[in-house]
């Protein structure tokens, strides 16, 4: 991770969302909590107005498997490159660093969102944040704002899956108790 953000210099924020989530848009199983909670940091931390972005030592050390990390990278490729045709810089005070704020609040609700344990819960939220990503990375207010409502509707969605496995808590402890 430590190679990767000094690699991405002034786009560091961006890259590493879109990085993070990557493997929750396709989806890999197993990694919305691991991807999320780094997410979430970042998001604070653009929030608050750093200029670049700081991660734990431990997170920092933090690698992946070679095999898998070229897997989601094959997978995403074809995405990417349709994706990036439409990038252009646009609308940029949508993207600037005062947007960048408000921004990381956005991420850090969406990625608390993509943190939990959440059946069918994962690809919305992570989906709005490659949205935002993209849009920081490009100065592309059209893929933030994309990204935004995105992000609402991945809380709706989220919020009925919630809604629905809760009235089907109720409904089974119902029949057990009679």
């Amino acid at each position: 991770m430590a190679e990767i953000m000094d690699a991405l210099g002034d786009r560091a924020f961006g890259a590493l969302l879109l990085i993070l989530s990557i493997p929750n848009v396709l989806p890999v199983p197993g990694l919305s909590t691991a991807t999320g909670v780094p997410m979430i940091l970042l998001g604070a931390q653009m929030a608050v107005g750093r200029h670049s972005p700081w991660l734990p030592r431990r997170m920092l050390a933090a690698s992946f498997d070679r095999k898998a990390f070229l897997g989601v990278i094959r997978r995403a490729k074809p995405w990417a490159e349709r994706v990036e045709r439409h990038l252009r810089p646009r609308l940029p005070a949508l993207a600037g660093p005062t947007a960048e704020r408000l921004l990381g609040l956005a991420v850090v609700v969406l990625a608390g969102i993509l943190a939990l344990p959440i059946v069918f819960g994962n690809q919305p939220p992570a989906f709005a944040i490659a949205l935002i990503a993209l849009g920081l990375m490009e100065s592309d207010g059209v893929f933030v704002s994309a990204g935004l409502v995105a992000g609402l509707l991945a809380i709706v969605i989220v919020a009925a899956v919630l809604l629905g496995l809760g009235q089907a808590a109720v409904a089974v402890a119902q029949q057990l108790i009679g």
